[in-house]
């Protein structure tokens, strides 16, 4: 069996349990808001954070987030994390898997595909993801549209 860095970000399996997306039927991770501001030299967005937990095994779909650029900084135990962003690097092919442990960061671009995010460690882990979001989506379409799940977006796309 392949560590899970080894793991292709294709080759999750990605099923819908109680109208819910999960890899595998992996737990998922909780999100609670944490602040919200609106600083002046960044008009018509907000400064916004979440704390996002992850239970041990938990792993997200992938995904991207609204349009918003992100930095997540590890408050404890570890996450496998990989994103693909060819609205930053049209030529990327994505950063390749890598774990973060507490202390570490890694910054997700507007347009970002985070393919993979999951809990690769023996413990719960926990991380601060801060947001910088334009206010009229999280005005309009509330905290739940930072986080669009693929296989969600491809449902609604073969219903419309």
């Amino acid at each position: 069996m392949s560590s899970p860095v080894e793991t292709r970000w294709q080759d999750q399996n990605i099923v819908k349990i109680d109208g819910k997306w999960t890899v595998d039927g992996r737990p998922d991770v909780s999100v609670a808001p944490v602040f919200q501001e609106s600083p002046s030299n960044i008009p018509d967005h907000y400064y916004l954070g979440l704390m996002v937990t992850a239970p041990v095994n938990a792993a997200t779909p992938p995904h991207t987030h609204g349009g918003g650029a992100i930095v997540a900084t590890m408050i404890r135990g570890k996450m496998l994390n990989q994103m693909v962003c060819p609205h930053h690097d049209p030529d990327s092919q994505g950063t390749g898997p890598k774990v973060y442990s507490v202390g570490e960061s890694w910054y997700e671009p507007p347009g970002c595909h985070h393919v993979r995010s999951e809990n690769v460690g023996d413990e719960e882990a926990q991380f601060l993801a801060v947001f910088v979001i334009d206010k009229k989506k999280v005005d309009t379409e509330g905290l739940a549209s930072l986080v669009v799940i693929d296989a969600a977006v491809e449902e609604a796309q073969k219903a419309a």
